[in-house]
């Protein structure tokens, strides 16, 4: 059932890296970084797309709002929003100082729910003094707290109500994965090849254990294991409580993605496309199966199916596609394919009876809404551009 695609070419994805992250701009340099984030909530979703952040309501196919307001040149949104009842947190890639300063200004925003469904959300406060270079990875929320990692090397934690700083923490590279948070641990992961369990109150460093390559994804807590996906071509499950390797399973390349859950399996994917199904206690493969192109996200479980997001990093930008594919989670069959007009770098999100995926093309940022049993496209929404 299983043949291993050819596997892809690093310096492809340090292009990819670059285009998405380290390089500044707008316009079609925007489409190009092709890194939206997506949260679901309810019949809504929340899209960082580059322009702003977006509210839309899949149920109703209308925009809700956007953040800013008014949208114009200077920021740039990547970052998945962070949901709670009360607040939307998010970070973005930041703003030019301007000619006498030539560092950007990085901003954390809390920003509160609206309370109709068409009024734009209000700004509860901000942080624009602690990071200094973009904000990648998806904040974190609890209760009372909030943990943002940040590309220049720092972990922020913050009072939730008051965006008052309560300590940080420094690795010895970006953090591009969202922090992972239990009672007594929160764990963070860098492009350094450390994992860091830490007080959550304090900051003090409880463990820390180094893998074979950057980690890039979130780490996925579940059963006293933390399952994390590294650049070293496997996905590690760690002792929560020691940090200790218990077991670890191969890919053919670099998992980059964040591994999901789902009925004692753990699921998760490579940049050469494939698909892998193991014991979430043993590690012991269970299935594989491929995509047309890399993985680079998380896949979403539901119900006994996985849907996964791929994209072709090879060929001419303009002629680039993706897809979404939905497996059987116990078998890894395929139980459809949708093609997308753009590569799919960005994990979709189930909203009621449809999966919703967000990508850019050469001219636009798209949403697009499938119906869930069969992949069918039932609504395509082009987010709002610079006004």
């Amino acid at each position: 059932m299983y043949q291993a695609k050819r596997p892809l070419l690093q310096p492809i994805i340090f292009v990819l890296i670059a285009a998405a992250l380290f390089i500044a701009g707008c316009g079609a340099e925007i489409a190009a970084q092709n890194w939206p984030g997506i949260a679901a909530d309810g019949e809504q979703v929340y899209v960082a797309y580059g322009n702003g952040v977006a509210a839309v309501d899949v149920a109703e196919q209308q925009l809700r709002w956007t953040f800013p307001d008014e949208l114009g040149p200077g920021l740039l949104f990547y970052a998945r929003p962070s949901l709670s009842d009360e607040r939307i947190v998010l970070g973005d890639f930041g703003a030019s100082g301007g000619m006498f300063s030539p560092q950007a200004t990085i901003t954390i925003y809390a920003l509160g729910r609206p309370e109709s469904s068409g009024a734009p959300p209000s700004v509860l406060w901000t942080r624009e003094d602690l990071a200094t270079d973009r904000i990648i990875a998806p904040a974190l929320q609890t209760e009372s707290q909030v943990f943002v990692g940040t590309a220049d090397n720092h972990l922020y934690a913050l009072d939730a109500e008051s965006g008052e700083l309560q300590w940080e923490f420094t690795a010895n590279h970006s953090i591009w994965a969202q922090p992972v948070y239990t009672e007594g641990f929160v764990y963070v992961a860098s492009l350094d090849n450390n994992v860091y369990a830490l007080n959550p109150q304090s900051g003090e460093l409880k463990w820390e254990t180094t893998l074979g390559g950057s980690i890039a994804g979130h780490p996925v807590l579940s059963d006293g294991f933390l399952y994390v996906p590294s650049f070293d071509r496997q996905l590690h499950a760690l002792d929560a409580e020691t940090g200790d390797e218990v077991w670890a399973a191969d890919a053919t390349n670099w998992v980059w993605g964040a591994p999901v859950l789902g009925n004692g399996t753990v699921f998760f994917g490579d940049i050469d496309g494939n698909i892998y199904a193991v014991s979430a206690e043993t590690g012991e493969q269970q299935w594989t199966a491929t995509a047309d192109g890399a993985i680079q996200s998380a896949p979403l479980y539901e119900d006994g199916i996985l849907y996964v997001t791929s994209g072709q990093a090879e060929g001419d930008v303009a002629e680039r596609q993706g897809e979404v594919i939905a497996f059987d989670a116990e078998t890894g069959d395929e139980l459809w394919r949708q093609e997308t007009a753009a590569p799919v770098f960005s994990s979709p999100a189930s909203v009621g009876a449809a999966v919703v995926i967000v990508f850019q093309d050469a001219q636009a940022s798209i949403l697009n809404v499938l119906d869930k049993e069969n992949g069918a496209l039932t609504w395509e929404f082009t987010l709002p551009a610079e006004s």
